[in-house]
């Protein structure tokens, strides 16, 4: 619903807010919805365009902030802007469509100096995805995220322990602001037709430094419709492709609204491929993802287990690749996988380090999937 016609039915006395500033990130999100919302009525009336420009003005000039004494209809007004399109430079950017399909939140909690601001959620039977502001005068780090649980009436303990996988995309805005993608995939379990979604965290901490942690208490709680979806599952011989010491197998691909989810099952002799006898090597699989028409897809890459030495020489690992909304108008998909060989460098006592590359990445012959 719009925000005017939200603000059209409320009756308010002015002067009874108290003007505060407003943050960068806010002002650029409606900024910019303005300037869409004028340019798509442009062969309107050119009273209802004064009338948008003239209510638009009004938002940015007061702040479009309540004073303390209406938490209840602060809480409630809908956040203005996509707060996807935020993260939309990221390398895992596959969120053009979560918009339109996801359900407002719009609850802000705060503890120990630090606001998070649930913002939306989407639920396709694929992912649960969050999307949430965070705001502080500490210093938080580059890459802040909130640490917490996600209890779900409906899964029980499903998902208690295991078949899920965490991911997470953050935007700094500023020195204290920053916009954070929450990607709670579904791997293996349940995934019932609608959700009643308790999410607390008990600390913020920096991705990129674990050790900045600071602790605190916030709570939202959410329901969630699932998306309609469909799923085509493969014969494995006739999606496969294969390589010396490699093989690599599309098992189905799941479409909804919002995404495109593809699964792979991968079996790699890691000796072979890393022509290795006795040092520990491992193997990682990354993809490029096309279609006919020349479009390339971003992607957020679940890669399993992957693939080391040591592991059982039979061992198979089982990615999933959620991308975009599949071109309406492509006929073909290709998926390339890049091959990637690594050993430990400088491993420690217990053999632990960072991967590194000892060969070049190398791609393997293309699996072609008819679609549409």
């Amino acid at each position: 619903m719009s925000i005017f016609k939200e603000l059209n039915d409320v009756r308010l006395d002015v002067s009874e807010f108290e003007e505060m500033p407003l943050s960068v990130m806010e002002r650029n999100r409606i900024l910019k919805k303005m300037h869409i919302k004028i340019s798509t009525n442009k062969a309107k009336t050119r009273k209802k365009n004064y009338f948008l420009l003239a209510a638009a003005s009004f938002i940015v000039i007061s702040s479009f902030t309540l004073s303390l004494a209406f938490p209840v209809l602060a809480a409630n007004l809908p956040i203005i802007g996509n707060i996807f399109e935020l993260f939309s430079n990221d390398k895992s950017y596959v969120f053009e469509e979560y918009e339109k399909h996801s359900t407002d939140i719009g609850v802000t909690q705060e503890s120990n100096g630090i606001s998070i601001t649930a913002t939306n959620a989407v639920y396709d039977g694929e992912n649960i995805t969050i999307a949430y502001t965070i705001t502080s005068e500490q210093d938080l780090g580059e890459r802040p995220v909130l640490q917490a649980k996600m209890i779900v009436d409906e899964f029980g303990d499903r998902y208690k322990h295991n078949g899920y996988f965490e991911n997470y995309i953050v935007e700094k805005i500023n020195d204290h602001e920053y916009a954070v993608l929450y990607i709670y995939q579904l791997l293996k379990g349940s995934k019932p037709d609608a959700l009643h979604v308790t999410w607390t965290g008990d600390s913020v901490i920096n991705l990129n430094n674990v050790q900045q942690e600071t602790f605190g208490s916030w709570s939202f709680q959410f329901s969630l419709d699932k998306l309609d979806n469909k799923t085509r599952n493969y014969a494995s011989s006739d999606f496969s492709t294969e390589d010396e010491g490699i093989a690599v197998e599309l098992t189905k691909i799941t479409q909804t609204p919002v995404s495109s989810t593809i699964y792979l099952s991968e079996l790699v002799d890691e000796r072979l491929v890393a022509q290795e006898k006795e040092e520990m090597r491992a193997v990682s699989i990354d993809y490029l993802i096309s279609d006919n028409l020349g479009k390339e897809y971003k992607y957020v890459h679940y890669h399993d287990t992957g693939h080391s030495t040591d592991f059982d020489v039979n061992h198979k690992s089982y990615p999933r690749i959620t991308t975009d909304v599949l071109d309406d108008a492509a006929t073909t998909l290709t998926i390339t996988p890049i091959v990637n060989v690594m050993n430990v460098d400088n491993p420690n006592s217990n053999g632990d380090g960072p991967l590194v590359p000892v060969m070049e990445p190398y791609t393997i012959e293309s699996i072609q999937v008819p679609i549409n």
